[in-house]
């Protein structure tokens, strides 16, 4: 009843102060996943990953068989990484509102778009947990939004359950300020378990964007070493 009384709430304050595009500031209509303020049209031009795709990676392929370059020879316990965007143009503006411009109800967005792969049908979506990749707790005494934990919550609208497995320890430094071994490094020392967690046997990671995919590798070897099954990860965009 609370859930139906809010939508339709939010849909009275809506037709009392239209939403604008995030990108582009026209009124956004009815869209399938409101109330996030993006347009159908701008949505329409966003770089989605699509056709072939690299079975680990998860990047567009575009003469190369089955695995890019650079994943090709990679040692991985990850079975794949699965990008809804590439990191470029619309899309990585859009992502950029979300994080730095703190635009949370963006979330819901994001989350209607990942239900919406083919690779998560609902039986997937019953059968397995998500794990969001945590934020920087300083991030977090900060007051600024914890992107990966909003989609997540978001994700539980459309059939999705998911649990915080992983803690991000302080003082670690950001993976983009790093270069490739550098980032490898930090990764696996960056991340911990949380303490009185079960084993899940199906678990597939969450996070923003993945450049080298380290922090995920470094999630998954913590979790499969406690006896969890991590099957792949989901990702807003590969970068």
């Amino acid at each position: 009843m609370y859930s139906i009384f809010r939508k339709t709430n939010n849909r009275t304050l809506d037709a009392i102060f239209p939403q604008h595009c995030v990108l582009c500031g026209s009124i956004v209509g009815a869209v399938p996943w409101f109330p996030a303020p993006l347009c159908a049209s701008c949505e329409r031009n966003l770089e989605f990953i699509s056709g072939p795709r690299c079975k680990h990676c998860g990047r567009e392929l575009i003469s190369e068989n089955e695995f890019c370059m650079d994943c090709r020879n990679a040692q991985t316990l990850l079975a794949g990484i699965i990008p809804v965007f590439s990191f470029r143009g619309n899309a990585a503006s859009l992502i950029h509102k979300f994080k730095t411009g703190q635009r949370i109800s963006l979330a819901h967005y994001f989350a209607y778009r990942i239900s919406m792969l083919d690779e998560l049908t609902a039986d997937v979506a019953s059968s397995t947990c998500l794990v969001p990749v945590p934020p920087r707790p300083e991030k977090l005494r900060s007051g600024q939004l914890d992107q990966v934990g909003a989609i997540a919550e978001s994700l539980i609208n459309f059939g999705f359950h998911y649990e915080k497995m992983l803690l991000r320890l302080p003082g670690s430094s950001q993976q983009k300020m790093l270069d490739r071994a550098g980032r490898l490094k930090n990764a696996s020392q960056s991340y911990a378990l949380l303490s009185n967690k079960k084993t899940i046997a199906k678990i597939i990671l969450l996070d923003d964007v993945c450049t080298t995919g380290a922090t995920l590798e470094a999630c998954a070897k913590l979790l499969m070493e406690n006896g969890n099954k991590v099957v792949s990860a989901i990702v807003l965009a590969a970068d």
